[in-house]
């Protein structure tokens, strides 16, 4: 997918980097029809399986847990409310993701990524995030430091990237470096890049305002990859859920869909590759031309291959790094952030074990007569007084590590407790509440997203995705982790789109 991004000779291009091809009939030359086994039913492997459907391939999609979607995973209450446990927002410059999105016809409206009324609540205090300099008396920071820090974040981050040519920008994206430069940025980590520029005090307000603290073990080029590609820019949500868009594939793919179908071997044959799976404790054997792999390297690694795979590509699948996180949902009768706070949208931030508090958008519209800075007001203030959910809790790392340790009830109460620091009478209101731990709930494919550690980008990418065998390819890689711009349903999608293409292009009939 990557292969090409070092030949590439104009200026840098999220619209051209993450394009979708369109039409994938051009590719498909060979009269005859294939049998391809999709391994995972998340994003990745239901694109796989929609777009060989969609050209008459014969597919049968394997997926090891009882529902479809992966890390999009929209939890619906009882009265139709509904929050997300998984991937809740879309780039405008993603144009894989909204490919499809628009292609079905999917509802979306503005996803609310920063709202000044929304609170800071660090170090015991609380304040609005347009009122940062309330935070200054309880940090010790010097003059030059004394600015918002998600300003600060900008500038250090912009500053780095402008001061990369264009040919160094793509290059963020491809598999394999030529500028000493970017191999540079590799070897440092998010937060020694910050502690390098900012006093201990300011990396600490910075960190917990941005969430950069959590990226301990992340290589800085991750992170700036992240912050090039998500920030300041429009992003979006599914109205009815990001799941809507799982079931629109899955209701188009005109092959058989297998859920709790944990596939256990892959064989290659002469005629092509048998798969192993087992279901309901019955194991099942079929053969298939093709097969494209989708899960995760933590699932990936407990699939036995016969013949083995390469070294290289097993140390990378044994070996990536995964980050956890974990969320916690509250099923409001009414809004009080709304109606007492004035917040809709955007997000709070905090120190605590919580550490970020989204708000739903959809009742949040831009305030006409505030053009000086984005400020938001109710559409109808009614809404404010009806059933919600609060996204009370967004938690990565060791925040998500430590919550995994206590009972459900302790889970509970500290996050309402939490929660109650930033809207005190939060309790009241709050009737159901769901905590979903990637860790623990989907360890099927354990960890939220891959991440790249210090000089793992060149040690893993390379082999992560190489078709196998080698030599005469039956088995395809694609999925979040091969996506170098990780936790994206962008990355996951145009690996599967490049996998078909794969497989539509193959000299085997």
């Amino acid at each position: 997918m990557y292969d090409q991004i070092l030949d590439l000779d104009c200026p840098f291009s999220f619209e051209c980097l993450y394009s979708h091809p369109g039409s994938l009939i051009p590719y498909d030359q060979s009269g005859t029809r294939k049998q391809v086994a999709i391994i995972g039913g998340g994003i990745a492997g239901l694109v796989s399986a929609y777009e060989l459907s969609q050209l008459n391939h014969k597919v049968t999609l394997l997926e090891a847990d009882s529902r479809l979607g992966g890390r999009i995973k929209t939890h619906y209450f009882r009265d139709g409310t509904y929050g997300e446990l998984g991937a809740m927002r879309i780039p405008a410059s993603h144009g894989c993701t909204l490919h499809y999105i628009d292609k079905f016809k999917l509802p979306k409206r503005p996803f609310i990524n920063y709202n000044p009324a929304a609170f800071y609540y660090l170090r015991g205090k609380k304040t609005c995030l347009d009122s940062y300099q309330e935070l200054f008396s309880v940090y010790n920071l010097t003059t030059d430091e004394k600015k918002d820090p998600g300003i600060i974040y900008d500038e250090l981050l912009s500053e780095l990237i402008d001061s990369f040519s264009e040919q160094e920008k793509w290059e963020l994206f491809a598999p394999t470096f030529t500028s000493d430069r970017v191999r540079k940025w590799d070897n440092l980590t998010v937060t020694e890049f910050f502690h390098n520029h900012l006093s201990p005090d300011a990396f600490q307000l910075l960190g917990h305002a941005t969430g950069a603290i959590h990226y301990e073990k992340v290589s800085l080029l991750n992170g700036l990859i992240d912050f090039f590609a998500w920030h300041q820019v429009e992003q979006y949500e599914l109205i009815g859920g990001m799941d809507i868009l799982i079931k629109a594939l899955a209701k188009r793919i005109s092959g058989k869909i297998e859920t709790e179908a944990k596939v256990t071997n892959i064989a290659i044959t002469d005629k092509g590759v048998l798969v192993d799976w087992n279901k309901l404790d019955k194991q099942q054997t079929a053969e298939f031309d093709y097969i494209i792999c989708t899960v995760p390297t933590t699932a990936l690694a407990r699939i036995n291959f016969d013949p083995i795979l390469p070294s290289k590509q097993q140390e990378a699948i044994n070996n990536l790094g995964y980050c956890s996180s974990s969320k916690t949902l509250l099923h409001c009768t009414a809004r009080p952030w709304e109606f007492a706070e004035n917040i809709y949208g955007g997000g709070s931030f905090t120190d605590l074990n919580i550490e970020k508090c989204w708000y739903p958008c959809d009742n949040a519209q831009l305030d006409s007569n505030n053009f000086s800075q984005p400020h938001f007001v109710a559409k109808n203030k009614d809404i404010s007084y009806q059933p919600s959910v609060l996204t009370a809790a967004y938690r990565w790392e060791d925040n998500s590590r430590k919550f995994v340790t206590l009972d459900e009830s302790t889970k509970t109460d500290l996050t309402l407790e939490e929660v109650s620091q930033l809207h005190p009478n939060i309790k009241q209101y709050t009737d159901d509440v769901v905590h979903s731990i990637w860790d623990e709930d989907n360890n099927l494919g354990s960890g939220s997203y891959a991440y790249f550690a210090p000089g793992d980008r060149e040690k893993y990418q390379p082999f992560l995705g190489q078709p196998y065998p080698i030599n005469n390819p039956r088995v395809f890689f694609a999925g979040e982790h091969l996506g170098i711009n990780h936790a994206s349903v962008q990355g996951a999608i145009q690996t599967a789109v490049s996998a078909v293409i794969d497989i539509l292009e193959s000299s085997i009939f």
